[in-house]
């Protein structure tokens, strides 16, 4: 389904009230009109007529939605009901019905006297009601069994389970047991590309008819202080390439990009479709959240698989990933395939397993992808929480000077950024042309543009210090001399979520200044009593109150230890290179130049 220029929130109510006006209510007097945006983005309208036999008549809402699909039209994402009660009026037990069978997904906006309105979806108006039974309903249970007992499914039999769901035909409880049985039993390669279109056909796709150039984006799979998305969206444009780069929320030991973004005053990760398509042509990129309209199967999906511990399945993991990146448009994928101590991932076979398929199954799409994997043990960078990641984020802009590791992961990550849209033959020599770019600060000005266009105070771009953090701290010392042997990731992710700065549940509320600060990284020697972590701590934490486990997130050796690179492997369309960094990737498709390396 591509996008449409749908009718603003000021048309739809405007026709809603234009309908009104033509209501036939000599019984009740109530008059009422309606006005649904269909899929086509169109606007049908509808208004409420009566007769003698109270029974025979019919609603607005009804008349709308009855009056669309006579034409052979289907209801999009809102119906407006104009009435002139002060309060607004809720839709009546027929129509509650007929929009909860017919329009499952349609938001429902209802306006009274005085601007007020209220909003709701037919399913939390009636929320015990029960899937319509016709004679060719739809009977998952075949399809849950024969997956339950290691069978695999076909693409019509996975199209019409996913279609069902988005449909209210299939229940919570059955995807949640067919979810259990692809943990349990797994999914053949086949049935996962299956998935994957499935899934991206729930929903509308971004086109970029309009926009010149390489449409590139980078996906990481969970790590602890993984803050690359942020320096990296702007020197990707910076070099010349757009990024529509969908992002979610942290979960769990690890943060997410869109928490730490909403650290910037204003930042906006909810976007429209239609804005999305916008901030692809100028600036060049975005970082926001899924909208309600990109993939909703996935939405529902991902929902189940968080409260059915089914979050860690690889073909679940695969077909989440791609259907969302498909949506958004994309000419190419880098992903970074994390494992290790604070990775979902823990071991590389097991990375390589997953990145494996990703690829293979992106490849099958159309879009092309490549495969970074890397090691996640120690946390990324200095910084573990979102304010303080912001800050590490945009300091590493202005002229390069950051961690080491960040700095490698940036330049690994953005050279194949740049080497998978045709700008360089191989990662290293794409990386040249981010260090050029870091070392400049000509990406400074581009994530200005990039903040200013999403409601962002982007003066934290250029003074990182300013972006509010936790005004209390406490420092971890060493309690005896020696060499810093391991940070350990996974307890870092931990205590910044018993800090506040993450969450075990998806409606968690966070606290965007809380957070650890890293003085030492693994190789480094140290005294007795030096300061080891920094603390960022809550209001009203109290200043020397340990954090149960904090005395093992950093582990001393007695002698001397060399510190790891992150970059382990690369996997792209011809294999796996133990040695990425020279890899000259496949061709681009026709018609995209190579620069010289």
């Amino acid at each position: 389904m591509q996008p449409k220029a749908g009718p603003s929130a000021e048309e739809l109510a405007d026709a809603a009230w234009a309908a009104r006006a033509a209501a036939h209510a000599p019984y009740s007097g109530f008059r009422v009109g309606a006005a649904l945006e269909t899929t086509t983005g169109g606007i049908v309208t509808g208004c409420n007529v009566e007769n003698a036999a109270h029974n025979l008549g019919l609603c607005a809402e009804r008349v709308a939605l009855f009056s669309a699909l006579a034409q052979g039209l289907h209801p999009g994402r809102r119906l407006v009901i104009a009435t002139e009660t002060p309060t607004p009026t809720p839709p009546c037990g027929g129509c509650r019905q007929v929009l909860r069978e017919l329009a499952p997904e349609t938001e429902i906006i209802s306006l009274g006297a005085g601007g007020t309105q209220r909003r709701w979806l037919p399913r939390s108006l009636l929320p015990q009601a029960e899937p319509p039974v016709r004679p060719d309903a739809f009977d998952p249970r075949p399809l849950i069994a024969r997956k339950r007992d290691g069978g695999a499914l076909a693409p019509a039999e996975i199209d019409r389970l996913i279609a069902g769901l988005t449909r209210g035909e299939v229940d919570a409880h059955q995807m949640s047991a067919f979810l259990m049985a692809v943990y349990q039993r797994g999914m053949q390669t086949h049935e996962v590309i299956a998935l994957t279109e499935a899934m991206l056909a729930s929903g509308e796709r971004l086109t970029h008819p309009d926009v010149p150039g390489p449409k590139v984006d980078k996906h990481s799979t969970g790590g602890v202080g993984d803050k690359l998305s942020l320096p990296l969206l702007p020197l990707a444009l910076a070099a010349g390439l757009h990024v529509p780069m969908i992002s979610g929320r942290g979960l769990g030991h690890t943060g997410g990009t869109l928490d730490k973004l909403e650290a910037i005053p204003g930042y906006r990760v909810e976007l429209t479709s239609a804005e999305l398509q916008a901030r692809t042509r100028d600036p060049g990129g975005f970082i926001a959240g899924q909208t309600r309209d990109l993939v909703p199967a996935d939405r529902l999906m991902y929902a189940l698989r968080d409260v059915t511990a089914t979050v860690p399945s690889v073909p679940l993991i695969v077909s989440s990933i791609l259907s969302k990146k498909l949506a958004a448009g994309l000419d190419g994928l880098v992903l970074d395939i994390k494992f290790g101590r604070g990775a979902f991932m823990s071991t590389e076979a097991e990375a390589v397993a997953l990145a494996r398929l990703l690829v293979r199954v992106a490849e099958a799409r159309g879009l092309r992808a490549v495969a970074l994997l890397t090691r996640m043990d120690d946390p990324i960078g200095t910084t573990v929480g979102n304010a303080l990641e912001v800050r590490e984020s945009f300091r590493l802009l202005q002229g390069g000077v950051g961690a080491p590791d960040l700095r490698e992961l940036t330049l690994a990550l953005g050279g194949l950024m740049i080497a998978l849209a045709g700008r360089a033959p191989t990662m290293r020599a794409g990386a040249r042309q981010i260090e050029q770019l870091l070392a400049s600060g000509a990406a400074v000005e581009r994530a200005v543009n990039w903040v200013l266009a999403q409601g962002g105070d982007a003066a934290c771009v250029r003074q990182p210090d300013s972006l509010a953090v936790a005004s209390r701290t406490r420092l971890l010392r060493a309690p005896r001399a020696g060499y810093v042997q391991a940070i350990d990731a996974r307890l870092a992710g931990s205590l910044c979520v018993q800090l506040g700065g993450g969450r075990q549940h998806l409606n968690d509320r966070i606290d965007l200044g809380v957070g650890l600060e890293f003085l030492c990284r693994r190789g480094v020697q140290v005294g007795r009593g030096d300061p080891l972590v920094r603390f960022y701590l809550p209001d009203g934490a109290g200043a020397d109150d340990p954090l149960p486990g904090e005395d093992q997130l950093v582990t001393l050796a007695a002698e001397p230890v060399a510190p790891l690179a992150r970059v382990a492997s690369l996997v792209h369309a011809d294999g796996v290179a133990p040695e990425p960094w020279d890899v000259e990737l496949p061709p681009p498709p026709a018609g995209t130049q190579r620069a010289p390396a």
